[in-house]
């Protein structure tokens, strides 16, 4: 009997590890799939608006000139941005992660995207500051220019927020589900010491 008993510790041990395994995987791989899809995003958005931003900028005069470039100028650094992000991405997909790491880099991660969206609408309210100062400038040239880079960060960060906000939402989803499994699980001190319960 003793055997039997022994047997089936070991067998629930066995099936509670893998049971957290498969969550912890599946939980990393929807993090970290989320933050590739991102990349690849912004990355497509840099890369179109690098070529039209040249390509316009150099065909174009006045206030619509400077628009044009500086959507180029601001995409130079989102695209480096999304090639080191997705880099880390694919590195952070070969990991095993515990319930404690997934924990850690679901709260990162976060925290992160929440950081961004505060940047973003700083960007928009630079943006239209910089058309407001630029449409009480008499110079011409600064003028144009001034509006021109200011329209370019408000409609930069406007996208920017925009996907802030949705990988926010996707990640908060993500969030739900770990924090559904931890309360699941419940630490005691008994007369036999610490113990661990899983509730399904």
């Amino acid at each position: 009997m003793k055997k039997v008993n022994i047997l089936f510790i070991v067998l629930l041990i066995f099936l509670g590890a893998e049971a957290q395994r498969d969550f912890n995987d599946s939980l990393a791989y929807s993090r970290n799939r989320l933050t590739e899809k991102a990349m690849i995003t912004l990355g497509s958005w840099a890369a179109l608006n690098i070529a039209s931003g040249f390509v316009i900028a150099g065909q174009t005069q006045g206030e619509a000139k400077y628009f044009w470039q500086m959507n180029a100028y601001w995409n130079l650094i989102n695209g480096g941005l999304a090639v080191m992000g997705y880099i880390g991405a694919r590195k952070a997909m070969a990991r095993k992660y515990d319930l404690a790491d997934n924990e850690k880099a679901q709260l990162a991660i976060e925290k992160l995207y929440v950081f961004n969206f505060g940047l973003d609408l700083a960007y928009i309210a630079g943006g239209f500051f910089l058309r407001e100062k630029g449409m009480n400038t008499s110079n011409i040239k600064s003028q144009d220019q001034l509006k021109g880079y200011g329209s370019s960060i408000a409609v930069q960060g406007g996208f920017l927020l925009l996907m802030d906000g949705v990988m926010i939402m996707l990640h908060h989803k993500n969030s739900i589900r770990l924090n559904n499994k931890l309360k699941n699980l419940e630490t005691g001190i008994g007369p036999d010491g610490l113990g661990l319960t899983y509730t399904f």
